[in-house]
């Protein structure tokens, strides 16, 4: 083998190994969800794994508001994703709010990602992704959809630099992303490019999702 090629190959193998090093698969985790005015609502489980070569991660939540002892919304949701590199190959999710049902799901298709959803059938940019955060390289990107009608959503995302954050009584060094536009959340991922930290904005108050 030539030295080029022989380099070449080593430095693939080093990338390779790092790669599974930071996405540390298979993972689980729990965020507690708590809401700015109602406090603490529910509860969101991630997990990822490999399969086959690409990466699935999969989101359970549910989450509940009551106002003076009875229940005002009720939210269960469901989503998996499967991921070839940076980029999302299908998705299929279903939100149900109140009891009433939303389904969206994503297909890459050539050059493109079909999302269908209440709000149509829409051919993306392939590098769409989800508007709930997963991996760090899902959130680099202009370009998302809402995870509960399929509408499409512009997004301006700046890194804000590192930031430690207190997880489960230790202290955790990551990576702050502020995402404007058609989203308003800032998120923060640690080592393994698995999000810590969840933070959006409704109707004025916020909403937080912390990993426990």
């Amino acid at each position: 083998m030539a030295p080029c090629a022989a380099l070449f190959a080593l430095l693939l193998l080093l990338l390779l190994a790092a790669d599974a090093r930071a996405l540390d698969v298979p993972a689980s985790y729990r965020y507690r969800i708590h809401h700015q005015v109602f406090g603490d609502i529910g509860e969101h489980r991630m997990t990822v794994r490999r399969e086959a070569g690409a990466v699935v991660v999969e989101h359970t939540a549910e989450l509940a508001v009551e106002i003076l002892g009875l229940r005002a919304f009720h939210r269960r949701t469901r989503f998996r994703e499967v991921w070839e590199g940076d980029r999302l190959v299908a998705f299929d999710g279903v939100v149900e709010d109140n009891g009433e049902r939303f389904p969206v799901t994503a297909r890459a298709e050539g050059g493109s990602l079909i999302v269908e959803g209440r709000a149509g059938r829409t051919l993306a940019p392939p590098g769409t992704a989800p508007s709930e955060p997963s991996l760090e390289r899902a959130i680099r990107r202009d370009r998302f959809f809402d995870g509960k009608t399929g509408e499409l959503l512009d997004a301006k995302v700046t890194a804000a630099g590192r930031e430690p954050l207190e997880v489960a009584g230790a202290v955790v060094d990551t990576a702050r992303y502020e995402v404007a536009g058609d989203l308003d959340q800032h998120v923060w991922f640690d080592a393994t490019g698995a999000w810590v930290q969840w933070r959006l904005w409704r109707q004025g108050a916020a909403i937080t999702l912390t990993r426990q």
